[in-house]
């Protein structure tokens, strides 16, 4: 089987803890703060492994115009309106409204890139789609349209695009040849500056937050966000985008499931969730196929 698969699986995984990671987090950081904290604590990081590493990539002056559109719809607009909506609804809807944004980059991908999945694939992506309706179905406890949640799940839909677009562009560059960690590192110190900016531009606190929620940042940000980035950014280059993002997409169910452990979140009963697996797993094997 193509290792491509396999990095998507785990990055599905990675994806799907950013919710119950970060929802805590929203209680003492503000939601521009953690953005910025998350992407400057990965581009930092990046930056010394490629000194230490010694392997440093030219970038034209066409590509890191992509990055910089790249860095701001992904690293800026994109992380801040989730965080918003994430602090204004639950994580365990956050997981499901950010199904949202594989949608999009399907449609982006037909659009922008000319991708059409063939005769199986369209069989795989329609079972995946009816294993996370069924997840998503009577979902107990949770008024979507109910007070600030509404504001909160137009966020996350919004934040989606920005990142359904981020995917697309991305893909371009990889084609270009630009390597994926160096994509990884611009677009994360490009976008957590930015997001710094922001943040002594509106005085918002700094100091905010504390010591103990350090480790759970470096996991948000080096796990939830750039391993599972630069898995799915690898597969994808292999694979395609409609179909990287159709696997991907089973991070809801892994969201559900890590909000339903450490949060308590969630009213999903084992058969449901066991159902809508059936379902993803036999239309990751059409995709596969």
């Amino acid at each position: 089987m193509n290792k491509s698969y396999l990095y998507l699986g785990v990055a599905a995984v990675l994806y799907g803890s950013i919710a119950t990671l970060a929802k805590p987090q929203l209680t003492n950081i503000h939601p521009i703060l953690l953005s910025s904290s998350v992407y400057l604590i990965i581009g930092i990081v990046l930056t010394i492994l490629t000194k230490l590493t010694n392997r440093p990539t030219q970038i034209n002056r066409s590509e890191l115009k992509y990055i910089l559109i790249i860095s701001i719809f992904g690293a800026v607009l994109g992380p801040i309106l989730y965080f918003y909506g994430l602090m204004l609804t639950s994580a365990s809807l956050a997981s499901i409204l950010i199904n949202i944004e594989f949608v999009f980059s399907i449609l982006l991908a037909m659009i922008i890139l000319k991708e059409k999945p063939n005769k199986r694939g369209v069989i795989g992506i329609l079972l995946i789609f009816t294993g996370l309706i069924i997840v998503n179905i009577n979902y107990n406890n949770m008024n979507i349209y109910k007070g600030n949640t509404l504001l909160g799940n137009i966020l996350i839909v919004i934040a989606s695009l920005f990142w359904a677009l981020d995917n697309n562009l991305s893909n371009i560059i990889l084609k270009k040849g630009v390597s994926i960690s160096k994509i990884i590192q611009l677009k994360s110190l490009i976008g957590g500056t930015i997001s710094f900016c922001i943040c002594i531009i509106f005085a918002i606190p700094l100091g905010s937050g504390d010591i103990n929620q350090i480790p759970f940042l470096i996991a948000l940000s080096l796990g939830g966000f750039a391993c599972s980035l630069y898995l799915f950014l690898r597969g994808m280059k292999e694979i395609g985008t409609i179909k990287a993002v159709m696997i991907f997409s089973t991070s809801t169910i892994f969201g559900i499931i890590f909000a339903l452990i450490f949060l308590n979140e969630s009213s999903k009963d084992v058969h449901t969730l066991l159902v809508s697996s059936i379902f993803v797993i036999g239309g990751i094997y059409f995709i596969i196929k």
